[in-house]
């Protein structure tokens, strides 16, 4: 039987009690490359470590420079006993792999607990001091602060195989991946909560001014929606791929099968629903270019007689709606539109009065109005009567700017609405393909 050496000896010692190169390596203050070159036989542990690596193992330092226990019947060994072996090799591994991993979610709590304050400083700074830009700016902060955290966590938390023996490869990267996993979601959290901050400083009321939380709260979903979505296209078409490609994270081949069809269903999901979008973008555009003042209403008036009584009428209603009951020395009056004086009967008040005269500068019309209910009175200036007069009221520009703004409103919506059926489709279709896999 040919004779062991201390590096073979080290490895399969190291094998036995459950241990990677990194673990054996830091509890001998030495990295992982150290341990794989005494493994390989590219050299041989320091003398000064001999006694250590001996005291790690139960043996003695005579055993480990042999290279082999003091056993004399140990090629009689029989496979019981190597059954025996090889069950506590397994046991050791997976507690090791049970370890990293508590240990690893721990940290992941402490990386999502720094996010969670930042939130909450930011709602203290906008809600409680009117400081938006403080607000965001402590939010983004503690999520890269949070976010380098993960990173560190995530890199101590992931285990590098053993090159030279692929006995727990499998599980080793089976692990890996889920640590990949779990960084990805926090990484998921602190995008969406920065998308969701993004409000206080894109949606103002001036410096120095606050988001008022409701505000905040519409804005912030609707961004961190928008957010989600880019997100979680952007990762699986391109992140994952790339970190298959690299294999920092593994799948079986079911798995890259599953996957690579989910990606067919979502790219032609992602056509469908952008040619509607865009469809219904080419409408919006449209819309805009027809106006609002397209729906305004103009009333027009051919002779003097009839733009009077139209004026005083659009005055009296808006004199009676506003001014219908007053006070007069501390008692409630009702004013009544057919009293000639009711006008005066309003403390500080009275009519104001236009004219309409000709080119000789007689005056052919007077009537009275109140100029805050037009938007424009338009006269033609080459008639000697000034008419036909065409009036637009403010009313009928909120009435148009009304009706516009809702039917935009609502192309906005089916957009996405667009965005929202094509989710569900995309869901209820890759469902049904895992069933029938």
């Amino acid at each position: 039987m040919e004779k062991k050496t201390i590096g073979k000896f080290i490895s399969a010692l190291r094998k036995a009690n459950g241990m990677t190169q990194k673990e054996l390596g830091e509890k001998l203050y030495v990295s992982d490359k150290t341990v794989s070159r005494w493994e390989c036989d590219e050299c041989t542990p320091e003398l000064s470590l001999i006694p250590s690596i001996a005291e790690i193992f139960g043996i003695t330092t005579d055993e480990l420079l042999r290279g082999e226990r003091n056993n004399p019947d140990r090629e009689s060994v029989s496979e019981d006993t190597a059954s025996k072996q090889k069950s506590k090799s397994d046991k050791q591994f997976k507690l090791m792999l049970d370890r990293t991993n508590r240990k690893y979610k721990n940290l992941t709590l402490i990386s999502i607990g720094i996010t969670i304050f930042g939130f909450i400083a930011a709602i203290i700074a906008n809600v409680g001091f009117s400081e938006a830009l403080i607000a965001f700016c402590l939010a983004t902060a503690f999520c890269v602060a949070s976010e380098i955290c993960q990173i560190c966590f995530t890199i101590n938390a992931r285990i590098t195989p053993d090159e030279d023996d692929d006995t727990y490869t499998d599980k080793i990267q089976a692990a890996n991946t889920g640590v990949i996993k779990t960084a990805t979601t926090v990484t998921f959290v602190n995008l969406l909560l920065f998308a969701f901050c993004l409000p206080l400083v894109t949606i103002i009321y001036g410096v120095n001014y606050g988001l008022w939380f409701g505000d905040w709260l519409g804005y912030g979903l609707l961004y961190a929606a928008i957010a989600f979505i880019i997100c979680y296209l952007i990762y699986t078409i391109f992140v994952r791929k790339a970190l298959c490609s690299r294999h920092i994270i593994v799948f079986n081949e079911n798995q890259i099968e599953e996957i690579e069809k989910r990606n067919k269903l979502l790219k032609k999901t992602i056509r469908s629903s952008v040619f509607v979008a865009l469809a219904l973008g080419v409408c919006i555009g449209v819309w805009n270019i027809i106006g609002w003042q397209t729906f305004l209403k103009e009333y027009t008036f051919d002779n003097c007689a009839d733009f009077k009584e139209f004026m005083e009428t659009d005055y009296d209603n808006w004199f009676w709606d506003t001014y219908g009951r007053v006070l007069v020395n501390g008692e409630e009056i009702e004013i009544s539109p057919s009293d000639p004086d009711y006008p005066h009967a309003v403390p500080g008040h009275s009519k104001i009065y236009g004219s309409i005269q000709n080119s000789n500068g007689e005056e052919i019309c007077m009537y009275c109005y109140n100029p805050d209910l037009y938007w424009r009175i338009e006269f033609t200036a080459s008639a000697d009567d000034k008419m036909p007069v065409t009036v637009v009221t403010c009313e009928s520009v909120a009435n148009a700017r009304d009706i516009f703004f809702t039917i935009e409103s609502v192309l906005y919506i089916f957009i996405v609405i667009d965005f929202v059926v094509a989710a569900i489709v995309y869901i209820i279709k890759a469902n049904k393909n895992n069933k029938k896999a």
